[in-house]
């Protein structure tokens, strides 16, 4: 068969093998003339592939929570994956039985609250997170919650607040940093965001979490990078990066030219270490189902 009846096949039947001999044909005829249709091929059996791995690994989260259904953290990575493939009301449905059949449990709330935002559903993630919140005001998950939803809303000063506020009532829990950080740069308040990097990082090597620190320090050193361009075009009479604008994007546009710096990791990188910091937060709660 050729790489393209491969691909036909693989997307049909899901065959690991079918993935695996199609790939390298279409490796091989990309490095020999790379053409559009060759590369939309091949990314389509990327994406076939990456779609499928998920879908196993819902499979894998899903015998998990049968055999601990205490686990918080499995139930948090299959909400996840779920609304990854574009099926977040999978989710949705499962945790609005569970609310109505458990109504005061918080826990189940927090679960449903996870649904609807990774859903993108942020009226209807406020209203359950007021009802939490009215039971349990110092519930330091729905307070990072509630900032997510002022975030997409545009409430930068309060979302902020939020996740300040809910690092007092736990300051082992780095989430609130990670959140502050992105939307400090999306901002364009460069030296605020490298300051919460540096915090996750000095809180990870007082714990000895060398691994998890390694991406924070990629971080801010491109933010000092930033930084130092910044001071740079303003003392040559030029502008900073304006708020709003990804800085990012700026940076990857300044260095086009020689392309010094690679950084095809980021993405995979940030996952890696939001989920390292989800399985911190399940462990420093020590049993509670906070």
């Amino acid at each position: 068969m050729d790489k393209d009846e491969l691909l036909e096949r693989y997307e049909a039947l899901g065959e690991l093998d079918d993935y695996l001999a199609a790939r390298p044909l279409f490796e091989q005829a990309i490095a020999e003339q790379p053409t559009a249709h060759l590369l939309k091929q091949y990314g389509y059996l990327l994406e076939c592939h990456g779609r499928i791995t998920i879908r196993h690994a819902i499979e894998q989260y899903e015998r998990s929570i049968a055999l601990d259904p205490a686990e918080d953290q499995v139930r948090l990575q299959w909400i996840g994956a779920k609304a990854s493939l574009a099926e977040p009301e999978t989710a949705i449905d499962l945790y609005t039985e569970r609310v109505a059949a458990s109504p005061g449990d918080l826990r189940e709330l927090r679960f449903l609250v996870s649904a609807h935002l990774s859903a993108r559903d942020f009226a209807a993630a406020a209203g359950l997170i007021g009802t939490g919140l009215e039971r349990d005001p110092d519930d330091w998950a729905l307070i990072m919650a509630r900032g997510s939803v002022k975030e997409a809303r545009g409430d930068t000063e309060g979302a902020l607040a939020d996740w300040r506020h809910a690092q007092e009532l736990d300051p082992d829990i780095l989430s609130p940093d990670y959140h502050s950080a992105f939307l400090l740069e999306r901002e364009g308040r460069l030296d605020e965001a490298a300051a919460c990097w540096r915090h996750i990082i000095d809180h990870a090597e007082a714990h000895g979490w060398e691994l998890t620190a390694v991406w924070p320090r990629r971080e801010l050193q491109r933010l000092q990078g930033l930084i130092e361009r910044g001071s740079a075009t303003a003392a040559a009479g030029g502008g900073d990066v304006p708020a709003g604008a990804d800085p990012r994007d700026v940076q990857r546009q300044a260095d086009q030219p020689d392309e010094k710096e690679a950084r095809g990791g980021e993405d995979v990188a940030g996952r890696r270490a939001g989920r390292v910091q989800q399985e911190r937060d399940e462990e420093d709660d020590g049993g509670d189902d906070r």
